[in-house]
């Protein structure tokens, strides 16, 4: 563990461990920037035969601008149960 000093108190923090089960692709997020959008939330171009316009709300995203993370499926982690015990 490591210490971290933040207004005037100290707090543990564990330390990064190499078997780390993470989600590499969210960095424990749960969520990425949308494929579509590219984070901005909005349609760049007219999409579907016009169907989804340029500046409406994404359509793949509905303008959240994010998506659950595919890799883990937004929980942020891979396999099994998130844990802090090293084996």
């Amino acid at each position: 563990m490591s210490l971290c000093h933040c207004k005037g108190y100290t707090r543990r923090q564990p330390n990064t461990k190499p078997n780390s089960v993470i989600c590499a692709d969210c960095d424990g997020n749960g969520a990425v920037l949308c494929s579509q959008c590219k984070g901005s939330g909005v349609n760049s171009v007219d999409i579907f035969n016009g169907q989804f316009k340029v500046g409406d709300s994404c359509w793949l995203c509905g303008g959240r601008k994010e998506m659950l993370c595919g890799n883990c499926n937004g929980a942020g982690f891979i396999g099994g149960f998130l844990s802090t015990y090293d084996q």
